[in-house]
């Protein structure tokens, strides 16, 4: 049901409101509250999130391309079935964009750049028993493969990595443990050393290594076939 969403904390300090509004739908398909074959209201979740219909408009735009709402013929959009395989075939996606995304990063990453996510990961490293850790850690990965997708160089490739970071965060919410974000921790740490290392092929390895184990974790949570 669309009254269940909330936009609550959704909507942090250089977020888009349009990105906001997306994340809590997704938490909404993810956590079930959004069943698939529901329909899909601009106005009504405009209403229900107290935003305008424009950032509503164009977060179902997004879900639509990332395949988690359908448009009917009658332009009534419906949530869609999303299972184990839509994860597998989502982080086969980005496996390939990021892992080019850092091994064209290893060769040119500024190292001031690399010196501020060196220390923000030494600083998570040492402070796991802060109460406000797993918060520090989700912004520290977004900015660490966003940092990474620029120094790219491409454009284009950095637009992609973002889009599906955005799906990432919202999976993030399915259970993940301090042990996992530990260890994607250290994963991060082995990515930064090659990339301080100019080592394109550690860094396009390191990487590809690092979301494969995320795409297993995250396969094992989602049904196998539609309706199971």
């Amino acid at each position: 049901m669309v009254s269940t969403l909330t936009i609550q904390g959704a909507c942090r300090a250089g977020k888009r409101l349009s990105d906001a509004v997306y994340e809590t739908m997704l938490d909404g398909i993810i956590s079930g509250k959004l069943k698939p074959g529901t329909i899909v209201s601009e106005v009504a979740i405009a209403r229900q999130l107290q935003v305008s219909r424009t950032p509503v408009h164009d977060a179902l735009r997004q879900l639509a391309k990332d395949g988690l709402v359908r448009q009917r013929a009658n332009h009534r959009a419906v949530i869609a079935e999303f299972t184990a395989a839509d994860i597998h075939d989502l982080y086969q996606m980005r496996k390939l964009l990021e892992g080019e995304a850092a091994r064209l990063a290893a060769k040119g990453m500024d190292r001031a750049t690399l010196a501020h996510l060196r220390e923000t990961a030494d600083m998570l490293a040492q402070n796991r028993d802060r109460a406000d850790w797993t918060e520090l850690w989700a912004d520290f990965d977004e900015e660490f493969h966003n940092a990474i997708a620029k120094a790219s160089g491409s454009p284009r490739l950095w637009q992609d990595i973002a889009r599906y970071h955005l799906l990432h965060r919202g999976f993030n919410k399915l259970g993940t443990t301090p042990e996992g974000l530990e260890h994607a921790l250290e994963e991060h740490v082995r990515i930064l050393d090659a990339l301080e290392k100019r080592d394109a092929k550690e860094a396009q390895r390191a990487m590809v290594d690092h979301l494969q184990e995320w795409q297993a974790y995250f396969v094992n949570r989602f049904p196998k076939k539609p309706g199971n």
